[in-house]
C-alpha cells in the first residue's frame, strides 16, 4: 500500500530525479488534494450525523457534493493537470464564498475568508509566478471584507444558513489541514526536488572537474609541445613541453612571432596546415608548426615538433644525391654496386647464364619509425657484411633501391633457383646485433624472390624476383618464380580491391570469444574482427590483415573496428550481464594520431567504457616498443584502462614492455601452451611466466587452450584464465550472447565436452 501511494503521489527515489515538471506539478496538485480530501472527509462525516439529526438534509448535500468534487478531481489529476489545478482553486474560492453567505455569524465566516490566503501558495506551485500574483491581488478583497468587520448585505433573497453547533471547529480544522498539512507536505516535495537536483548537480560537476583534470593532464604530459592561440596567433596556453622550448611567456599578450621566426605572411595568417620555422634566438634548431583541427572551438591548436635531425638528414640526402651523382654505380652507405651497375653489365659478360636472388628487408621502414634512420642505416651496413660474409665467395651482391639486395650467381655449374631459394631459407640473417652502447638485437623479417635469367636482361630477372616476393608470406618468405605467379599477383591485387570495398562499406563484424575461469565460467570476451565480401563470403583474417597492413589502411581499419566494438556495446541485452570486451591494437595502431584521437575522446566522453573495453596490445611489430607507444598507453593506463600484452614472449621485447608499459594483463602465446607435456623447456617457460606475472600482481591468461590435458597443467601451474577452443571458437556475437543468455557457463561447457 505504502510503495503505491508513493508511486500514485510521485514520491519516490527517481521521482525526485525526474526533470520533467508535468511530474513535479502532478506531485504537488495530489498532495494538496489527497491530504486534504483524507483530512475533510472526517469533518463532513461528523458534520453529516450532526445535520442528519437537526433535519437539515440540505447542509448533508452541500458537504458530500463538496467532499466528492475533492475526490473527482483528485483522479482526473491522472489526465486532465490543467482543469483540475484550476478545479482545486475554484474550489477553494467556491467555499469560501459558501461560508461568507450562509454563515450568518461573521465571527464564524471570517476563518473561511482567511482560507483564501493559502490561494497564492497553491497558484504558485501548481502554475507559476504570473497567477500566484494574480491571487495575491485577488486577496485584497477578502483583506478589505475583513478589516471592514461585517458581513456583506445579501446579494439575493434567500434565507439560508448552515451553520451548526461545531461549525467554529469544522472552519478551524480547515484551515489547520490546509495551512499546517496541505500546503507544508506540497512545500517539504518541492524543497526535497530541488535539494536532490542541487545533489545531482553537484556530482555532475565533480564528474566534469575530474574529465577537465584528465584532459588537462594528458595535454600537459603527451610529450609532444603544443600551444593554445587565438586567430592572432596570442598564446593562450602551453604545455609542459612547449615551455621548454619557448622559456617565460606571458599568457595572452606573448604571440607566436615572439617566439618563432614565422614568415609575414605566416604570421598574419595561422591558418595555414602546417609551417617550418625556428627559434628566434637559434637559427640551428628546426621546428614544424602543425595547426590541429578541433571542432566547436573558437581558438587554434598547434603542435610543435622539433625536424632538426629531419632537416639534417634531408641536407644530407642533397648532398647524398649530388655525390650519387659523381659515384654513379655504388651505394654510399653500404659501398655495395648498386642498380645503375646491375641494369648496366660489362659487355663481356652479356653472354652469362645467372640464378639471380632479390632479398628484401621487410620491416626496415618499422626499425626506421621506432629506432632512426641512423640505425636503419647501421643495420644495412650490417647487413650488407653479413651477405658478403656467408655468400661473397659464390655471388655478386648488389645494394638496390629501398632495403633491398641482389645476389647474382653465375659460376658454373650454375646453381638452380630452387636449390638457392633451401639455401637462404637457412642462410639469411634474421637478427643482428649492433656495436653500440646498448647491445640491442634487432630482428629482421626477410622476403626473398628467386629467379633464372640472362645478364643481357637483368631488368627482367629482377621484375620476376619483385613478382615473387610479392607472393611470400610470414611463414612462406621465400620463392621462386614461375609462370603461375603472374595469375597469384593478379589475384592478390583483386583481394586488395575487394578489402578495400569491404572496408569502404564497412562489411565488418565483431566475432567473440570467451576468456574463462577452469570451470568454463565466462569472464570476459576477446573481440575479434570478421570481414566479409559483397556475395557475403567471408575474408579470412590470414588474407586481409596482411593487405591491411601493406596498403597503409591500419588506421581506418583500427577505427572501424572500434567504431563496430561501440555499437555492439551499445546493443548489448539488457537481460545479459555485461562482461569486460578486449580488442586488438598493434603498436602502429597506438602511433596513429587519427586513431588515438578517436580512442582517447570516446575514453574521454564515456567514462563508463573504461571498465568494459580492454586493450590487447600485440609485441610482434617494432613499433610496439616505440618510446612514444609506452607514453600513449601509460595515459591510457592512468585513465583507468586495462592494458594486456598479446602473445607474451614472442615479440621483441616483452620483458621491457612490462617495465614501460602499464599493462595490467598478460597472455602466455599460444606456441608455448600447445607444446606442453612434449616439450620440458616450453612447460618451464609457461610456469616461469605465471610466477613472474604473480610476483609483479598480474593477471595472466594462457591461450590456445585446445585439451583437457592443457587445461589440468595449467591450471596445476596456477593459471587461472583461459581462452581456447576448448571452451570455444571466436563465433558471432549474437550466438554468444544467446548461449550466455540461456544456459549457465558450467551448462554449455559439460554440453561442450559431452559433444566432444
Amino acid at each position: 500500500m505504502l510503495r503505491w501511494l508513493k508511486g500514485f503521489l510521485f514520491i519516490r527515489d527517481r521521482d525526485f530525479l525526474n526533470p520533467d515538471r508535468t511530474i513535479l506539478k502532478t506531485s504537488l496538485l495530489r498532495i494538496i488534494l489527497l491530504s486534504g480530501a483524507m483530512l475533510t472527509a472526517s469533518i463532513v462525516l461528523h458534520s453529516s450525523l450532526i445535520a442528519y439529526e437537526l433535519n437539515l438534509a440540505f447542509i448533508i448535500s452541500i458537504t458530500v457534493s463538496f467532499l466528492t468534487v475533492l475526490f473527482l478531481t483528485l483522479w482526473f489529476t491522472r489526465k486532465y493537470l490543467l482543469a483540475t489545478s484550476i478545479s482545486l482553486l475554484a474550489m477553494v474560492i467556491a467555499a469560501c464564498i459558501s461560508i461568507l453567505l450562509f454563515v450568518p455569524d461573521f465571527n464564524l465566516s471570517q476563518a473561511g475568508i482567511t482560507f483564501l490566503y493559502t490561494l497564492p501558495l497553491m497558484a504558485l506551485f501548481l502554475f507559476g509566478r504570473k497567477v500566484a500574483v494574480i491571487m495575491m491581488l485577488f486577496n485584497v478583497l477578502p483583506f478589505l471584507l475583513l478589516l471592514r468587520n461585517q458581513n456583506i448585505p445579501p446579494i439575493i433573497d434567500i434565507d439560508i444558513d448552515i451553520s451548526l453547533p461545531a461549525t467554529h471547529a469544522y472552519l478551524n480544522g480547515l484551515l489547520f489541514v490546509f495551512f499546517n498539512i496541505c500546503i507544508p507536505l506540497s512545500a517539504m516535495r518541492l524543497l526535497k526536488t530541488q535539494k536532490v537536483h542541487a545533489q545531482q548537480m553537484i556530482l555532475h560537476q565533480n564528474d566534469l572537474q575530474r574529465t577537465l583534470d584528465q584532459y588537462a593532464e594528458i595535454f600537459e604530459n603527451n610529450g609532444t609541445a603544443s600551444f593554445f592561440c587565438n586567430e592572432d596567433g596570442v598564446i593562450l596556453n602551453l604545455n609542459n613541453a612547449a615551455k621548454e622550448i619557448a622559456g617565460e611567456v606571458t599568457l595572452n599578450r606573448t604571440r607566436l612571432c615572439d617566439i618563432f621566426e614565422l614568415t609575414e605572411d605566416t604570421s598574419t595568417n595561422l591558418l595555414a596546415a602546417a609551417f617550418p620555422t625556428h627559434l628566434k634566438n637559434n637559427n640551428g634548431t628546426k621546428y614544424l608548426l602543425q595547426k590541429a583541427s578541433l571542432e566547436h572551438h573558437d581558438t587554434l591548436l598547434f603542435h610543435c615538433h622539433d625536424v632538426t635531425e629531419q632537416a639534417n638528414h634531408a641536407i644530407e640526402l642533397s648532398r647524398l644525391k649530388k655525390h650519387h651523382i659523381s659515384t654513379h654505380f655504388y651505394d654510399l652507405v653500404t659501398g655495395l654496386p648498386n642498380e645503375n651497375h646491375w641494369y648496366n653489365p660489362a659487355p663481356s659478360t652479356i653472354h652469362l647464364d645467372m640464378t639471380v636472388a632479390l632479398v628484401k628487408i621487410d620491416n626496415l621502414s618499422q626499425i626506421n619509425a621506432a629506432f632512426g634512420i641512423s640505425v636503419g642505416d647501421a643495420i644495412l651496413k650490417a647487413f650488407a657484411t653479413e651477405l658478403k660474409n656467408r655468400f661473397g665467395h659464390h655471388a655478386k651482391i648488389y645494394r638496390f633501391r629501398g632495403a633491398s639486395f641482389a645476389l647474382e650467381f653465375t659460376s658454373q655449374p650454375l646453381i638452380s633457383p630452387e636449390n638457392l631459394a633451401l639455401q637462404l631459407r637457412e642462410r639469411i640473417p634474421t637478427n643482428l646485433q649492433l656495436k653500440q652502447e646498448q647491445q640491442i638485437e634487432y630482428h629482421l623479417e626477410c622476403r626473398v624472390g628467386c629467379s633464372s635469367g640472362n645478364k643481357a636482361s637483368p631488368q627482367q630477372a629482377a621484375e620476376q624476383c619483385l613478382i615473387a616476393i610479392k607472393q611470400t608470406t610470414q611463414a612462406s618468405p621465400v620463392m621462386v618464380y614461375y609462370i603461375g605467379l603472374i595469375n597469384n599477383l593478379l589475384e592478390a591485387s583483386s583481394q586488395k580491391a575487394k578489402i578495400r570495398d569491404a572496408l569502404k562499406h564497412n562489411r565488418l563484424e565483431m566475432w567473440l570469444q570467451p576468456k574463462v575461469r577452469a570451470d568454463g565460467h565466462i569472464m570476459s570476451f576477446e573481440a575479434l574482427a570478421r570481414m566479409f565480401d559483397e556475395d557475403g563470403t567471408m575474408i579470412m583474417p590470414n588474407t586481409f590483415i596482411p593487405i591491411i597492413e601493406s596498403s597503409q589502411l591500419q588506421a581506418i581499419f583500427a577505427i572501424k573496428v572500434f567504431r563496430q566494438l561501440l555499437q555492439l556495446i551499445r546493443s548489448w541485452p539488457k537481460n545479459v550481464p555485461l562482461v569486460r570486451i578486449a580488442f586488438n591494437l598493434s603498436g602502429q595502431d597506438i602511433l596513429s594520431d587519427r586513431f588515438f584521437k578517436v580512442l582517447i575522446q570516446t575514453y574521454m566522453n564515456h567514462p563508463e567504457l573504461i571498465p568494459l573495453l580492454e586493450i590487447e596490445i600485440t609485441e610482434t611489430s617494432v613499433f610496439s616498443t616505440h618510446k612514444e607507444t609506452g607514453r600513449r598507453l601509460n595515459t591510457l593506463a592512468r585513465m583507468g584502462v586495462s592494458i594486456a600484452i598479446d602473445d607474451f614472449g614472442t615479440g621483441h621485447a616483452s620483458l621491457s614492455q612490462l617495465i614501460d608499459i602499464s599493462a595490467d594483463t598478460i597472455k602466455i602465446d599460444r606456441c608455448f601452451v600447445s607444446q606442453m607435456g612434449i616439450s620440458e623447456r616450453h612447460t618451464q617457460i609457461v610456469n616461469a611466466a605465471i610466477l613472474l606475472a604473480k610476483s609483479l600482481k598480474l593477471n595472466v591468461i594462457a591461450e590456445g587452450i585446445e585439451t583437457e590435458a592443457q587445461l589440468l597443467q595449467l591450471t596445476a601451474l596456477g593459471c587461472e584464465q583461459f581462452q581456447g577452443y576448448l571452451f570455444g571458437k571466436p563465433a558471432p556475437a549474437n550466438l554468444w550472447l544467446k548461449t550466455f543468455q540461456m544456459q549457465t557457463p558450467t551448462h554449455w561447457f559439460a554440453n561442450k565436452k559431452s559433444a566432444n
